[in-house]
């Protein structure tokens, strides 16, 4: 019985293999790159993705938090589904829920 051939794995992009692969090319440096993008401009050679501008970096902007805290309370499952059966009830958030319950707490604390 003769042995099935395998085929060899196929190295990432950008890592220099120091094995015996001789069929791998690692990518040219920065410096070359950017040679061949500010010549290939001036032959007419650009992109369509337009340049970020000088300082700003191509990666996208971080958002603000909406909600800055985290809360977490141990309850009863039949407390917990009472809770959910309410917001969704009046197809309101949970935090507006949880809003509206801490009123009413602060409601009859004032009136006792």
């Amino acid at each position: 019985m003769t042995k099935k051939p395998t085929k060899a794995a196929t190295p990432l992009a950008g890592v220099t293999s120091f094995a015996a692969d001789e069929d791998y090319i690692a990518p040219p440096p920065k410096t070359v790159r950017d040679k061949a993008k500010a010549d290939n401009g001036a032959i007419g050679f650009v992109s369509d993705k337009p340049a970020p501008a000088r300082g700003e970096s191509a990666q996208r902007k971080k958002r603000e938090a909406t909600f800055t805290a985290q809360f977490t309370m141990r309850i009863r499952e039949e407390d917990r589904e009472r809770f959910d059966e309410y917001a969704y009830r009046h197809r309101i958030s949970k935090g507006e829920a949880f809003r509206r319950l801490l009123d009413i707490a602060e409601g009859q604390g004032r009136a006792d």
